[in-house]
């Protein structure tokens, strides 16, 4: 087959889901904040449907944190020693983190309006770009700016930035039995039913913890993040009954929200529909992987500073919010990707030493 031949079939070839389910997901979070950074009374589609029960952004976040667990434990079982690992994880975050900080500021500069003067800005400013830095000290607003949006914050989706890294340290801790599948199944289900434990029974004293993350959500993001570290240390490929499994979970979120169950309960079903749709194939995805690659995390992290910019200068309606803030973060997404965090992956390797 000739070389012309083959470019001709590429774009044709079909790959896996994750890249679409992970822009969806960042989508269903756009969706839920339209509503609730706009003030209005009401709520997303499937927010109202189920009475306030659940929102968009649930399953988005959850799915997010999902696929994490998932790529990253296969991340852990190929890295070569923890150095490498952690490298991975601090480029694949802090890249596009930064710059999103940085125009962040620049941005609340062109239209702030001092209460003061401009050195108290410059001081909130500093403290603004490093604290987030940080990811364990977020800081919502800088006064002045957007004070008078119904929600003052300039970004408020960081919140899951130091919950995402922490969860990439703890599974750091089983980096010496990442290849021992005989003690690390059971041992992600233990962490597992602990953290459900937690949650169903203890939750109001997890509150009361003091951390530098909020203990009850550390125990409600890390029950999803740990199932799907748990499905990543399966082999797809030699698991019987995927599809029954796949019908049987379907039924059991069902049930979960129809009885309005705590939400945590959705761990056992939301992320293996997650793995099992992301691991599908499809043209779709083969096109999107070619052309658009992974703007995920970069619409996740533009769009809630963007929707605030909109509602600041427009006052728009809820409809008109969520497709321009759809269209202008997706295309700041899709930037992001291709000219920063793409750019700066070709250095992923850096502390690969040791590996065969």
């Amino acid at each position: 087959m000739s070389d012309k031949q083959n470019i001709q079939l590429h774009p044709a070839r079909a790959a896996n889901n994750f890249d679409i389910i992970r822009i969806l997901f960042a989508w269903l979070v756009i969706i839920s904040h339209a509503y609730i950074l706009s003030g209005s009374k009401q709520c997303d589609w499937v927010c109202e449907a189920t009475n306030h029960y659940i929102n968009f952004s649930y399953f988005g976040v959850k799915g997010f944190i999902t696929i994490s667990g998932f790529l990253i434990f296969k991340s852990l079982e190929r890295s070569p020693n923890p150095l490498d690992y952690l490298w991975k994880r601090v480029i694949r975050i802090y890249p596009g983190l930064i710059i999103v900080l940085g125009l962040s500021i620049v941005m609340a500069y062109l239209i702030y309006k001092p209460e003061n003067n401009y050195f108290n800005f410059k001081s909130e400013a500093i403290d603004y770009f490093l604290n987030n830095l940080t990811l364990y000290h977020n800081q919502w607003r800088i006064h002045g700016v957007f004070d008078n949006n119904a929600n003052t914050a300039i970004n408020g989706s960081l919140w899951t930035m130091g919950f995402e890294f922490f969860f990439y340290l703890v599974l750091l801790l089983l980096f010496p039995i990442r290849h021992l599948k005989k003690i690390l199944m059971p041992t992600l289900l233990i962490g597992i039913v602990i953290l459900m434990y937690g949650n169903l029974f203890h939750i109001n004293d997890l509150r009361t913890v003091d951390f530098k993350l909020r203990v009850d959500l550390i125990f409600e993001l890390g029950a999803f993040f740990l199932a799907g570290s748990f499905w990543g240390m399966l082999d797809w490929s030699k698991m019987k009954y995927e599809n029954h499994i796949f019908i049987a979970t379907c039924i059991s979120m069902g049930a979960v929200i129809a009885f309005k169950l705590n939400p945590i309960w959705l761990c056992l079903s939301w992320p293996y529909i997650v793995l099992y749709i992301g691991q599908k194939t499809s043209k779709l995805a083969g096109w999107i992987h070619e052309n658009i690659e992974d703007p995920s995390f970069g619409i996740y992290l533009y769009a809630f500073p963007v929707q605030q910019l909109i509602i600041y200068f427009f006052k728009p309606s809820v409809f008109v919010l969520l497709w321009t803030s759809t269209i202008v973060s997706f295309a700041l997404g899709i930037i992001s990707w291709k000219w920063i965090e793409k750019k700066i992956l070709k250095w992923k390797n850096l502390f690969a030493f040791g590996s065969k």
